[in-house]
């Protein structure tokens, strides 16, 4: 990515709509933001690189310590999905690999799942409309524009205890719906606090809490 910083020594700027505008009708306000914002891309560019490299050396590593803990160990490399936690010797130092394997639901699919159950709860079930129709009731209420899927899923062990064929076709539906996009990877490190808590080394931007008074 490339940082267009435009200097005072030029007799004229390049205003977003391609127009030329004379460096003299430019406020003070619009060549501090010139000087300020591009400082702050070429650091961010910076950190970002170095992330890169950091993460790279993470897998690397991560991977070392796995294959040598197989070896050891006389296990097979690979049996697992992935998820990995290694210690130093005196386990003040965590590392984490996680791998996250997200569920989402078909839409078509999962709205004639919904549909199904609709017309069973709405036509009543014997003995079991009370303790069902709340499950269903929680398990499709949509929260921020998604479906809580442990919930959606959680409905298919109720299969036995609802007599009725709606019921299991609804079933059906739902693990028909069941899509897996790309598992998210997460890599962590821990250090163990003076209380011997562990705390994450934040790595996330977004996560880091600056001391008071910054």
């Amino acid at each position: 990515m490339k940082i267009n910083q435009q200097k005072s020594t030029s007799l004229n700027w390049i205003d977003e709509a391609g127009s030329s505008i004379p460096y003299n009708r430019t406020t003070n306000y619009e060549r501090n933001a010139e000087r300020t914002t591009a400082k702050l891309a070429k650091s961010a560019l910076a950190l970002n690189a170095n992330l890169t490299l950091f993460k790279s050396l993470f897998i690397t590593e991560a991977c070392k310590l796995y294959e040598a803990f197989c070896k050891e160990n006389n296990g097979k490399i690979g049996q697992g999905k992935g998820n990995a936690t290694f210690y130093n010797f005196d386990r003040s130092i965590k590392i984490e690999v996680a791998i996250q394997e997200a569920i989402v639901f078909d839409e078509n699919t999962i709205e004639l799942a919904k549909a199904k159950l609709d017309d069973v709860l709405n036509d009543g079930l014997e003995g079991a409309k009370d303790f069902i129709k709340p499950l269903v009731m929680d398990a499709f209420k949509n929260t921020g524009g998604h479906l809580d899927t442990k919930r959606v899923l959680g409905l298919r062990r109720y299969s036995d205890r609802v007599q009725d064929s709606r019921y299991k076709e609804a079933m059906e539906l739902i693990d028909k719906a069941i899509r897996k996009p790309k598992s998210k990877e997460y890599y962590r490190v821990w250090l163990k606090d003076a209380q011997g808590q562990y705390q994450d080394v934040q790595l996330n931007f977004t996560s880091i809490q600056l001391p008071e008074g910054v």
